[in-house]
């Protein structure tokens, strides 16, 4: 009996270990807000609630992969996400490459649509510096810290970052009416 039980508690320790993940503290504070800027020379201020943040990470910082499809902010400037976001695939004590993405929740939750879809608005799209963290935390938490404040000088924490508008790109089309234009001008004036 005592030995079934000792391999049912061995087996179950060996599971959560295989099961464990590392842990960031993806929430940042009044210290570290995102800032938002609505138009190119505006003021920043602290990014809407509403925005959408999402956490990329990898063994490297060549390898980074997003999390999840991202978290919703409630508070302006502020993620959510308690202390112990957990890293998928990840173990505590590892150490990794993060960096932290935000746009506007306008239809979508992919940064990789934001800077491309100018039909929906998703145009605005700011990210953080890609870090290497200390060691991440246990998965009940604590995570590791990940932010400070924007004069911070901390090689494994990131600084804070805006949602700044994406310049558009001018279209084809209107390029090539410009250079027609120009040519029937040239031809005109000769």
């Amino acid at each position: 009996m005592k030995k079934t039980i000792l391999t049912l508690a061995l087996v179950g320790l060996s599971a959560a270990a295989t099961y464990a993940q590392g842990t960031i503290q993806f929430a940042n504070s009044t210290l570290s807000k995102v800032k938002y800027v609505d138009t190119v020379g505006a003021a920043a201020v602290d990014a809407p609630v509403g925005c959408v943040y999402g956490v990329f990470w990898g063994a490297t910082a060549d390898s980074l992969h997003q999390e999840g499809n991202g978290v919703v902010s409630t508070v302006a400037g502020v993620f959510s996400g308690g202390t112990a976001f957990p890293l998928v695939g990840s173990n505590p004590g590892e150490t990794v490459s993060l960096k932290i993405a935000g746009w506007l929740n306008k239809g979508g939750q992919t940064p990789l649509v934001a800077p491309t879809d100018k039909m929906t608005g998703l145009s605005h799209f700011g990210e953080s510096q890609v870090v290497t963290t200390g060691v991440l935390g246990p998965s009940t938490g604590p995570g590791t810290v990940i932010w400070q404040g924007p004069t911070g000088t901390n090689p494994n924490r990131a600084k804070p970052f805006e949602i700044a508008p994406v310049v558009p790109e001018p279209s084809v089309i209107a390029l090539g009416a410009l250079g027609l234009g120009a040519l029937l001008l040239r031809r005109r004036k000769a």
